[in-house]
């Protein structure tokens, strides 16, 4: 085989693995976009199953009854759902952790 046909041939292969690269890495993003977790559908019905009957309004510190309040105190909340100390007398799956947990690692968005 003569030289130059073997260098396209190598450099015709390292641009379609650079351009898949390119395209499985855009696909990644955009799976990542879409995955989002959500206040509205998937962490206030947590909340408002396992939580507010100790952490409603008048109950226990801190008050978990709206998105203001859950989002002031995120980091508490992560921590105390990550580590299992919460909730008490009650159990969450290992989904609703992640929900939780990933809310609060994309910002705590009210969304």
């Amino acid at each position: 085989m003569k030289p130059y046909i073997k260098d396209s041939i190598i450099c015709a292969i390292l641009l379609l693995t650079v351009f898949f690269t390119a395209c499985i890495s855009n696909i990644e993003e955009q799976q990542e976009e879409l995955t989002k977790v959500s206040y509205i559908s998937d962490v206030k019905p947590i909340m408002d199953a396992r939580c507010l009957s100790c952490h409603g309004v008048g109950g226990n510190f801190p008050e978990l009854k709206n998105h203001a309040d859950v989002s002031n105190h995120a980091a508490m909340v992560k921590s105390e759902v990550a580590s299992g100390s919460m909730p008490k007398g009650a159990v969450l799956t290992p989904a609703q952790i992640k929900s939780i947990v990933d809310w609060v690692d994309e910002g705590a968005l009210d969304n």
